[in-house]
């Protein structure tokens, strides 16, 4: 699939050089300012293409030059001699060439993209030119322009990253002189689908969080769009390598019934689940109903629409996925329960009283994996008589996260696989689940507190794991702009989305090292610290414990890079902007401690919770994408509550967060990161 088994990002020394391995492999770019090659464009590509201009933009960031370009026909019948390249014509004078989409010269060189698939790159250094290739066909969905991804390699290769979104995250180092030695890659990502999600700047009570901080999600939204933008067009999912459609897409979507209880609920409350208080009544449930799954007439019905629909001909996958969430509670028939597998692992699952109502009861049981995929087989298996080709979208979540113990998935079916870890996963493919994809809820652990992630290894772990058990595609769901705090976890996953077969602790060395120069061991070991000094909370949304003794040695590491980066002022800048997430967090887990303890002191609650307002207040205004204060700030009432604190004092609405005169890291100017 690929000639260089670290590629994107982490190129070996023996795959890629700048101090090249053989001198004569070496091709210049650019000498002391000055553009040493021309850009040669195929015929598909246009200097005004994303490609073109992203390469250009980085090349004169790094070193000053300008790289021309001109297109294959200019050069006015250029030939291959020798593995040089030798334009006929006299419109250029420089003598190497960078050689973008494959074209006429490319095939002379014998390169080809031939047995590449979608989304895959080729990268070739020759006597003097350097080949940047990948499918002609494909486009990126917003610009319908070639797709970028070779070229970000490639800058990859010249020693450029994109840490986090914005110029602070974006890696491009000073080089007058830019040499290309050996290069020689042809990769293709085996994950097809490679989606992570962003959060929406309104997002899980996120506008009454910044309200409470005296902002609005137009101020939010406008900070992190500013934050975000980059000198050359190019976004940080893009860059490192998510995109990518195979169609697969859904998710809930009631059992493949449309209209739900407001069409059918009158006609046909048989269809719909029975409740523990004897009733089927769906009405208070709005659009979270949940069916009697063992019904036939249910299952008739969904199938003859879902053939009706089709009309013959197979579309994209069509969900089956049960409605999420809600009052209501799974069927508690005796039909239903007959489909349960009694012999199959227990689940202890919330039986609402009354549809609609808040009161519940915990019921022991086994899991339900078994009645859906009977239900989903039967629905698929009448289907398939008239559309033989068509694919249902259906999913391990919830209380059928288990694989089913005696059921078999129908081949038409497409898993969606919710969990966060791998442990089903074997059990799903001895089931039948052939087509499978990741759709964890990965990055919402701590999206309320916005602490510093200590899971950036397990889910990359679990990552790689899937990649090489048959997983199609990711979803992950979200990333909630904490890049202070969580933005490892994010850089990294999305690394191994991209190639599965990196080792994570070689991303991270990388990630240290390109990002923050003299500071790197530091950042390294601040990383380390985190990943074993920050111990989750054993229940849902409980906030993770982190002992003062682990704070002061994770300060020390970001002070000790801080010092090592003072002349390295993009660096500096970086270790200062993860600086912001620490000091957010060590007054998070202040606060929490002061919650939790037998007796509340509400004098040093009060002067805590203060400063943790100012700083949010602050990350605000100068460090929009490090917390996503307005998500914490709006899911902060119930302990806020525990503290007694009524909010903040005349004197600390026009006060501003301490900062000690010599630690610059609130402060420091995080703009133009290169000057």
């Amino acid at each position: 699939m690929h000639s260089n088994s670290f590629l994107f990002p982490l190129f070996t020394a023996a795959a890629l050089s700048f101090t090249a391995l053989s001198r004569a492999a070496d091709v210049m770019l650019t000498e002391d300012g000055k553009p040493k090659a021309v850009i040669v464009l195929s015929e598909s590509v246009h200097a005004t293409d994303l490609v073109c201009k992203t390469l250009i933009a980085h090349v004169k960031q790094m070193s000053g030059a300008t790289l021309p370009t001109i297109t294959e026909k200019e050069l006015g019948g250029a030939r291959i001699q020798d593995g040089l390249v030798v334009p006929s014509s006299n419109k250029t004078t420089q003598g190497n060439f960078i050689l973008l989409g494959e074209g006429v010269l490319t095939k002379q060189l014998g390169l080809t993209v031939d047995g590449i698939g979608a989304g895959g790159i080729v990268l070739k250094s020759n006597a003097n030119s350097v080949a940047i290739l990948w499918p002609s066909g494909e486009v990126t969905t917003k610009h319908r322009e070639p797709n970028p991804s070779a070229v970000f390699n490639f800058l990859e290769a010249l020693g450029c990253r994109s840490l986090w979104p914005g110029e602070l995250g974006k890696v491009v180092p000073h080089k007058p002189t830019i040499t290309v030695g050996n290069l020689n890659v042809r990769f293709t990502p085996p994950i097809g689908q490679r989606v992570i999600r962003f959060a929406a700047p309104d997002a899980r009570n996120a506008t009454q969080g910044l309200a409470s901080l005296g902002f609005t999600v137009d101020d939010y939204r406008k900070a992190k769009d500013a934050a975000s933008n980059v000198e050359s067009e190019s976004t940080w999912n893009a860059w490192n390598g998510l995109g990518g459609n195979i169609g697969i897409v859904g998710g809930a979507a009631g059992c493949g019934l449309r209209g739900g209880w407001a069409e059918h609920g009158k006609a046909h409350p048989e269809w719909f689940a029975l409740q523990a208080d004897a009733t089927r009544e769906q009405s208070n449930a709005k659009e979270r109903w949940r069916l009697c799954v063992s019904n036939p007439g249910l299952i008739e019905h969904v199938a003859n629409d879902i053939i009706a629909r089709l009309n013959g001909k197979a579309q994209t996958a069509i969900s089956l996925c049960p409605n999420d969430g809600g009052y209501s509670s799974f069927c508690q028939c005796a039909e239903c329960r007959k489909l349960d597998a009694q012999d199959g692992p227990r689940v202890k699952m919330l039986v609402f009283k009354k549809v609609g109502g808040s009161e519940r009861a915990e019921v022991d049981g086994p899991a339900l994996t078994d009645r859906f995929v009977h239900y989903w087989n039967a629905v698929v298996e009448r289907v398939t008589k008239v559309v033989p080709d068509q694919l249902f979208l259906v999913e391990a979540y919830s209380y059928y996260s288990d694989p089913p113990v005696h059921e078999k998935l129908h081949p038409n079916l497409v898993l969606r696989y919710v969990p966060n870890t791998a442990d089903g996963w074997k059990g799903w493919q001895a089931a039948g689940a052939k087509r499978v994809y990741w759709r964890p809820n990965n990055f919402h652990s701590g999206y309320r507190d916005a602490y510093l992630s200590p899971r950036a290894r397990e889910n990359c772990a679990t990552l790689a794991y899937l990649a090489q058990h048959g997983m199609l595609a990711t979803d992950m769901d979200s990333i909630y702009h904490n890049w202070a705090t969580q933005g490892l976890h994010y850089y990294t996953i999305a690394r191994l989305t991209w190639n599965p077969s990196l080792d994570y602790d070689a991303v991270v060395d990388d990630y240290c090292r390109t990002g923050f120069g003299a500071g790197a061991e530091d950042v390294k070991r601040y990383w380390q610290l985190a990943e074993t000094g920050v111990v989750l909370g054993a229940g849902k949304g409980a906030f993770p414990q982190v002992t003062l003794e682990t704070i002061n040695q994770l300060r020390a590491s970001l002070i000790a890079a801080g010092k090592a980066t003072e002349k390295d002022a993009p660096s500096h800048r970086r270790v200062a902007f993860l600086r912001v997430g620490l000091e957010f967090t060590a007054l998070s887990v202040e606060a929490h401690r002061l919650a939790e303890a037998e007796k509340i002191d509400e004098k040093a609650a009060n002067g805590t919770l203060e400063r943790r307002w100012q700083l949010m207040r602050a990350i605000m205004q100068n460090y929009p994408l490090a917390v996503n204060v307005g998500v914490v700030a709006g899911n902060d009432e119930p302990w806020s509550r525990t503290l007694h604190w009524k909010g903040p004092s005349d004197a600390a609405k026009i006060g501003k967060f301490p900062v000690r005169a010599e630690d610059d890291w609130l402060n420091g100017d995080q703009s133009a990161t290169r000057k």
